[in-house]
């Protein structure tokens, strides 16, 4: 089994030639992406935003892309040290936003985020569309993985998300996302986009069992929020 038998996981040519024209951005595209970093900007409605830089990253910035693929647009912001909770709002925001908007271009969807600028990001491509220039041009190769340790290691995500399910637990389920995504980035950090645990996290995205993860986890959040009629009763 190659790496292009994998569902979530493909190499090509050329760059997406739905975004790209060789290595330049479409400026219908880029045009589009700004307008929807500005409409994040205004959603978010944080003053003096201190915004660096708008980014493209992720498998549509590299060879690496493919059906399941989405358009990473990062809000590279100073966030300050004395205000780390200025991440956690940045997420809860980032999470609204991409949950009331289904935004496509040319039938690819977009995930916005903010990204404080001290942050390393690994991607095999990071383009600026802001400055219109790449920031970190993506090489063609074809990565050396092994199919069999990917597999393995989806299986043991999906066992973890399984029993987070399962269990009915708001904190279980929480802890369980936030295991599978440290996991994650300690791959990107160490190995790529094409490390195990990347490639392991893209094939259940594909699968659609992180964002039954998701669901749950905002299902239980909300259940945990709300006052039943009997609770209600019970307090009086």
């Amino acid at each position: 089994m190659n790496l292009a038998e994998l569902q979530a996981v493909e190499t090509h040519k050329t760059l997406n030639p739905n975004l790209w024209d060789n290595h330049s951005l479409k400026p219908e595209v880029r045009s589009k992406l700004l307008e929807i970093a500005k409409h994040f900007v205004d959603f978010i409605n944080i003053p003096n935003l201190d915004l660096t830089d708008i980014t493209i990253s992720g498998s549509n910035a590299s060879y690496g892309y493919s059906k399941h693929s989405d358009v990473d647009l990062h809000l590279i912001a100073r966030i300050p040290k004395d205000h780390p909770d200025l991440k956690e709002l940045f997420d809860a925001k980032k999470n609204q936003y991409n949950s009331t908007y289904k935004i496509t271009i040319k039938d690819i969807p977009v995930e916005v985020y903010v990204q404080d600028s001290s942050q390393p990001h690994h991607s095999a491509g990071i383009y600026s569309i802001q400055r219109n220039k790449w920031l970190s041009k993506p090489t063609e190769l074809t990565p050396e993985v092994d199919p069999k340790a990917i597999k393995n290691k989806a299986r043991n995500y999906a066992g973890k998300i399984n029993q987070a399910l399962r269990s009915n637990d708001l904190n279980t389920a929480k802890e369980t996302m936030d295991h599978i995504y440290r996991l994650r980035k300690a791959g990107l950090e160490g190995n790529g986009e094409y490390s195990v645990e990347n490639l392991a996290f893209k094939l259940l995205r594909a699968r659609g069992q992180i964002d039954k993860l998701r669901k749950r986890i905002d299902h239980l959040q909300s259940k945990q929020l709300s006052l039943g009629e009997h609770q209600w009763k019970l307090k009086i």
